[in-house]
């Protein structure tokens, strides 16, 4: 299975540029302890997990270590050679997932180092999984409309989540976002990695368990062409959503068919714009509105995305909740 994502967070920084040749890697005296603990309530027993710990120099790896979980919930390793700039990454597979640690400095001097890795008992019933804030971008760029969705998601439970919903290749499919027709450029920005992501021609989905907690930070973009003066747009929602607030900054375009704007609001990076904001959303409701107002003309130029710091907008949602809302968009 795949690492969560503090694993390939950290992974994700580490880079391949060349350094001077150091002096070889000498044994020292140095112990790293990883200490296991199952962040499930009454979870079962972490003894005999294995533990894998990498272990970089300078960034690059250098050696990789096993190890197994003994009853007091540690895994100890001695004489871990180090020197300096010497960082190691603990995991530990339980009940066939892989769960990782921070990264750890480790020095000769120290003595010591500890790591510590939370794992959690699997779960197959993503009905736990919701949305909190759900931001939706719209601007006008070239000869596209450039999207970016900002999504707060939450696992209510204290479990890691899959689900018993399995693709052609078996893997989970654990979160399925549905994106308008003809969307194109899909990137990825916060929470999804793309070699745990499916495409399909509705949008996507992910097959990494999804930790515990209420604020995993998602984000990604797209773009729909632009081929008429008046476009239909229906956004699906996939997953129980509390609030969803539409951002228009279409220039010489409008949104229509969502009634009218709850107000303008100055964005993170100081542009204007028109929201519209609609709640309590169930699974299955499509929200669908119109764009109007463009003079088409077709161009050869391609369009590029340009994302924004993800959930940026977060910060004008207490505002947001003192507005009034709009009506509700029908169930398919």
């Amino acid at each position: 299975m795949k690492f969560l994502a503090s694993a390939l967070a950290f992974l994700s920084i580490l880079s391949t540029t060349a350094f001077a040749e150091d002096a070889p890697l000498t044994n020292s005296n140095t112990l790293l302890v990883v200490k296991v603990t199952n962040g499930t309530a009454q979870g079962t027993s972490v003894t005999d997990d294995k533990v894998f710990v990498r272990i970089f120099q300078h960034e690059q790896l250098t050696e990789t270590l096993e190890g197994k979980v003994d009853a007091s919930g540690q895994a100890v390793f001695e004489n871990v050679p180090t020197r300096e700039h010497t960082v190691a990454v603990a995991s530990a597979r339980h009940g066939d997932m892989m769960f990782a640690s921070r990264a750890v400095s480790l020095s000769s001097e120290s003595g010591t180092g500890v790591a510590h890795v939370t794992v959690y008992d699997v779960s197959e019933d993503n009905s736990k999984l919701s949305v909190g804030m759900h931001h939706f971008v719209i601007k006008a760029q070239s000869d596209s409309l450039v999207i970016t969705e900002y999504m707060q998601l939450k696992n209510a439970s204290d479990m890691a989540v899959i689900s018993k919903e399995k693709d052609a290749q078996g893997l989970p499919v654990v979160l399925k976002i549905l994106l308008p027709a003809e969307f194109a450029d899909l990137r990825f920005a916060g929470y999804f990695h793309t070699d745990a992501v499916v495409v399909t021609e509705d949008g996507f989905y992910d097959t990494m368990a999804m930790p515990p907690g209420t604020n995993h930070q998602a984000a990604f973009s797209y773009t729909l062409g632009i081929d008429s003066a008046t476009m239909d747009v229906a956004k699906r929602i996939s997953l129980p959503t509390s609030e969803f607030v539409l951002f228009s900054q279409l220039g010489p375009g409008k949104i229509t068919g969502l009634g009218s704007a709850t107000g303008r609001m100055t964005m993170a990076d100081g542009t204007s714009a028109e929201y519209f904001n609609l709640s309590e959303l169930n699974s299955g409701d499509t929200i669908n509105f119109q764009v109007t107002g463009f003079n088409v003309i077709k161009s050869q130029r391609k369009s590029w995305i340009i994302m924004g710091v993800v959930f940026g907008v977060v910060t004008m949602l207490a505002v947001l909740r003192l507005r009034p809302k709009s009506k509700q968009p029908s169930s398919e």
